[in-house]
């Protein structure tokens, strides 16, 4: 399952980008392929649903792992993190031998915590054993807030804010709604202000509780690349 989002295009290269929260599909790896190139964002977490922390949701965390395609199953199972969801759901997670009912993990990127349960960012995990297959890293998530968030020094994805307005890296910033964007560099903006607003993909929601409900974070992402 693939879908646009302006992502650049090496020739050569099959980019194949999975970003529907909550989906699970397989990725079957191209013929005549040398190396294979994983990118995970884990989904991220909504604003503050009781009132008590009064704070945004936290980032995703973000996976990568490059390795040589002769080493990879030909068929691999991808699931996106899920925003409306908790726990595992919020996991972009890769996965071997799908069909048994379970299967093994092979990469993973945890998402963002809910305001209420203090929304903090996206854990990074330690690389599993595929990880010793090739080059792999994994960085953690900014933490949402109650006023307004700054830039990450470590992860282009943001947090959250309750009441205050949100400033990613490289300037970008948003009073309400959060966004993501590739070009002309990757960047990812969480939701703020006293309205419920809608992160970026794997960024935090924001906004005050209502009635109605909350903030919700922005979906996971998973972007395979062969050449």
């Amino acid at each position: 399952m693939s879908y646009p989002i302006n992502y650049p295009t090496p020739q050569g290269a099959n980019i194949q980008i999975f970003q529907l929260g909550g989906s699970v599909s397989d990725w079957v790896k191209p013929q005549g392929a040398s190396f294979v190139w994983f990118t995970l964002i884990g989904a991220g977490g909504k604003t503050d649903g009781t009132a008590t922390f009064l704070r945004g949701g936290g980032s995703g965390a973000v996976t990568n792992f490059m390795g040589p395609a002769f080493l990879m199953p030909d068929v691999l199972q991808v699931q996106v993190g899920n925003s409306k969801g908790s726990g595992n759901d919020l996991k972009s997670i890769i996965r071997y031998q799908q069909k048994d009912g379970s299967g093994y993990t092979l990469l993973n990127a945890n998402g963002g915590a809910t305001g209420d349960n203090g929304g903090s960012g996206g854990t990074a995990t330690p690389p599993e054993a595929f990880g010793a297959m090739g080059f792999s890293q994994s960085t953690g998530g900014q933490d949402g807030l109650e006023a307004s968030v700054t830039a990450s020094a470590t992860t282009f994805l943001s947090g959250g804010s309750y009441s205050g307005s949100v400033t990613a890296n490289y300037g970008y910033s948003t009073g309400r709604s959060g966004f993501f964007q590739m070009q002309p560099i990757i960047v990812g903006v969480g939701g703020s202000t006293l309205t419920l607003n809608r992160g970026g993909i794997g960024c935090g929601g924001g906004g005050s509780v209502t009635t109605s409900g909350r903030g919700l974070g922005g979906d996971g992402l998973v972007v395979i690349i062969t050449w």
